[in-house]
């Protein structure tokens, strides 16, 4: 297997003043949490060279919970209590909490949807893996709560069978608490990377936490031009409609059914062009594992967000295809005659995405983008 060489690291500069910030969250139970937690349980020695100091805590309930100067909220801390008992009772301990210190709240779900519109006053900044690139369109009703889900029900006449109900900002002044934190790739997605991440759950050893520092190269010579290994079965036919459509176009040409971890990554590491279709959000983890293998991406169009690290830049860090699927197979039946320009494509993403795992600016780029979070929140607050 033809491999990159080992990456390094770097830590920025300190500050005169430590700044404590306790992270409220479930810990390392859902691939979502994991994906939030890694990079601050990583970067943490950089984060306190920066003078931000953190801290994991459980219990909305614990005084000691909110004695720091920044409470991060992990939304899925919150989220058996939405339907159980009602926005109003949750929306009450979140605005105590609120009232003792000042919260920035990480949106950890899929998508660019299912904004939880209704914390957005009592917090200084709602961050999200994933924004829509048009804040407006939060303003705004999407059947099932996603942008693309809204399109396959008005142009392909999808329906749930249990429609989602509908979240909007109805204060469009309150946009401008949003803020774009880390999308799941800032975490360890080679053979056993998530063996490890879930051992960190039972096990609370930071040790079982680094970033992947081998990538297959791009160049490697490959047989195979194309792949699609997913799973198709979900509650919301509005999700499930594009990978079963696109299921169908393949179904002459390949088999699309999933494989065991380590064949899966086999295959890709021998593939031109993976083809990766929106799941319940739009940034899947096999968008990181094909880039850890070196394959390019056929995702559908992404231009309506914004994500950060971004390695979802048309023509030049993946290749698109539209909504409706009528350009699909155009670029399925390209891929061997672009074989270079698909390998310019895995190479610009790859670079992109060891950066922003373990280059020379990685922990610096990471305390960077926390950092500019943080002084946001307490530029607000003391605004206020």
């Amino acid at each position: 297997m033809a491999t990159q060489p080992p990456c390094g690291s770097g830590l920025t500069g300190s500050r005169d003043a430590m700044l404590r910030i306790n992270i409220l969250t479930r810990g390392f139970e859902t691939p979502n949490g994991r994906a939030f937690l890694f990079p601050l349980m990583v970067h943490r020695r950089a984060l306190a060279a920066a003078g931000i100091d953190i801290h994991l805590v459980r219990s909305p309930g614990d005084d000691g919970t909110t004695d720091c100067d920044l409470l991060f909220v992990e939304s899925r801390v919150f989220s058996p209590r939405w339907a159980a008992e009602g926005d109003a009772k949750v929306l009450v301990d979140i605005a105590a909490m609120a009232e003792r210190v000042p919260i920035i709240w990480f949106d950890i779900s899929d998508s660019t949807g299912w904004l939880q519109a209704q914390v957005l006053p009592l917090v200084q900044l709602y961050c999200k893996s994933q924004l829509l690139a048009d804040r407006t369109e939060y303003t705004r009703t999407h059947y099932g709560n996603r942008i693309w889900a809204d399109f396959y029900h008005h142009h392909e006449d999808i329906n749930d069978s249990t429609p989602a109900e509908a979240r909007i900002v109805e204060d469009s002044t309150l946009l401008d608490r949003l803020r774009v934190s880390w999308n799941s790739g800032l975490a360890d997605y080679s053979l056993h990377g998530p063996t490890r991440m879930a051992l960190r759950a039972r096990i609370p050893s930071n040790a079982l936490l680094n970033f992947p520092r081998r990538f297959t190269s791009p160049d490697k010579n490959r047989s195979i031009d194309f792949t699609c290994r997913m799973g198709t079965t979900y509650p919301r036919n509005t999700v499930a409609h594009q990978r079963r459509r696109v299921a169908g176009l393949l179904k002459d040409r390949m088999a699309t059914d999933k494989l065991g971890r380590r064949a899966f990554l086999n295959e890709m590491r021998n593939t031109r062009m993976v083809v990766s279709p929106f799941g319940f959000g739009e940034i899947t983890l096999k968008d990181f594992e094909a880039t850890l293998c070196g394959a390019a991406l056929l995702k559908p169009d992404m231009s309506h967000l914004e994500t950060w690290p971004d390695l979802f830049r048309a023509g030049e860090t993946i290749v698109t295809h539209k909504w409706d699927l009528s350009d699909f197979l155009d670029r399925i039946n390209e891929a061997p005659d672009r074989a270079r320009e698909l390998q310019a494509i895995a190479t610009r993403a790859q670079d992109i995405y060891r950066e922003a795992l373990c280059g020379p600016g990685a922990a610096a780029g990471f305390v960077d983008h926390v950092r500019a979070i943080v002084d946001d929140a307490l530029k607000a607050r003391t605004t206020a």
